[in-house]
């Protein structure tokens, strides 16, 4: 897990380079949300005006970015109770620690 202050195009950058290098490779596809650090404009269906940015560091990385539809939380199955559980679950095991 990793934190980031802000949500730019270099905390996204430096969130997959670590999770690349984490996991010891690069997927085919990532799966998203329509962030705007990722997408320009959601258009009809599946189809996304991608930022250039975003777009550089996925065929940079040469992997397939796939956007989940508006309003549509099971596509993302666990990923934003996972988010939003997780400083607690950072937290518990530093209180055990101390």
């Amino acid at each position: 897990m990793r934190a980031y202050l802000l949500q730019t195009h270099e905390m996204l950058f430096d969130a997959h380079w670590h999770g690349f290098r984490v996991f010891e490779g690069v997927p085919g596809r990532g799966i998203y949300d329509n962030m705007k650090t990722a997408v320009d404009r959601v258009g009809v269906g599946k189809r996304r005006d991608v930022n250039a940015r975003f777009l550089a560091m996925t065929s940079h990385y040469v992997f397939d970015p796939e956007f989940c539809n508006p309003a549509a939380g099971w596509e993302k199955g666990q990923v934003e109770k996972s988010v939003r559980d997780a400083p607690s679950r950072a937290f518990e095991h530093a209180r055990e620690g101390a």
